[in-house]
């Protein structure tokens, strides 16, 4: 009984021997021991080869798909060059636009002016001929008797509804020409209903233009001046008087055309 029971114990010790130092037993491996901090170098030596590897990768495939780093540099480059010199041409160019309007407001301003001075050349040219047409006539009757004072050229012309403007050529003769005279002018304004509106007198009493009613003279003279009538006035003519000390020494009327236009706009 004892002999079975050592065989039994023997066998199983022989059986787990085999199982640790015989073909089954579990295999052994040696590492090396490596410090962490080459460790960490590898793995960052081999993300960084990973990063390259990709970069190179989507480097590679942009030039594939037709589109190059370097040549797309140089497009922008030209782009920009382009842009820069497409800027300075627009500052040139407006620079020339703000001379040209500048120029082009000038030269309005240029003739404007001139035809004002046209305008006014003309208006005195025609004075000019009026007063000469006076003296050729004052020269034609010299010596031969007549007024001692003539009147010509009478216009009477309204500017707005109730306001006139008149004018006229005043003259000495005989012998009183060369000699100051000092006269009055009167204007007698007529209706065309006299029976119902009466006639209207300037100068009027204490008003503030009596001056352009005197007229001081030596031989010829261009007298010019302006009235005003209520705007519902029926005119129908006026007339010039010159008086010398009480006296009326000439006397010139003229019809009155009103202008409908005047009468609404006023």
């Amino acid at each position: 009984m004892s002999r079975t029971l050592a065989g039994s114990r023997l066998a199983l010790t022989l059986r787990r021997l085999r199982g640790r130092f015989g073909i089954s037993a579990p295999q052994l491996s040696i590492r090396t021991h490596v410090p962490w901090h080459l460790r960490a170098a590898s793995i960052a030596g081999a993300v960084l080869a990973v990063l390259a590897l990709a970069a190179w990768a989507y480097d590679t495939g942009r030039r594939m798909a037709g589109f190059d780093q370097t040549e797309a540099g140089e497009t922008a480059k030209e782009l920009r060059s382009t842009n820069a010199a497409l800027e300075a041409e627009v500052s040139r160019l407006r620079s020339l636009l703000s001379g040209s309007e500048s120029n082009i407001q000038i030269e309005l301003a240029t003739q404007r002016l001139l035809t004002e001075k046209n305008a006014a050349l003309i208006e005195e040219n025609a004075k000019l001929k009026e007063e000469l047409a006076v003296f050729e006539r004052l020269a034609k009757f010299e010596g031969k008797g007549g007024d001692e004072v003539s009147i010509d050229r009478l216009n009477v012309r309204a500017e707005a509804a109730g306001r006139y403007r008149y004018s006229f050529l005043i003259a000495l003769q005989g012998s009183r020409r060369g000699k100051e005279s000092k006269l009055q002018l009167q204007l007698i304004v007529t209706p065309k209903s006299p029976a119902t509106v009466t006639k209207l007198v300037f100068p009027k009493t204490g008003v503030a233009d009596i001056g352009q009613y005197e007229i001081v003279l030596r031989n010829f003279r261009r007298i010019e001046g302006k009235f005003e009538i209520p705007p519902d006035y029926p005119i129908d003519s006026v007339e010039i008087k010159i008086i010398e000390a009480g006296q009326i020494k000439a006397s010139r009327s003229v019809s009155v055309e009103e202008d409908q236009n005047v009468r609404k706009n006023g």
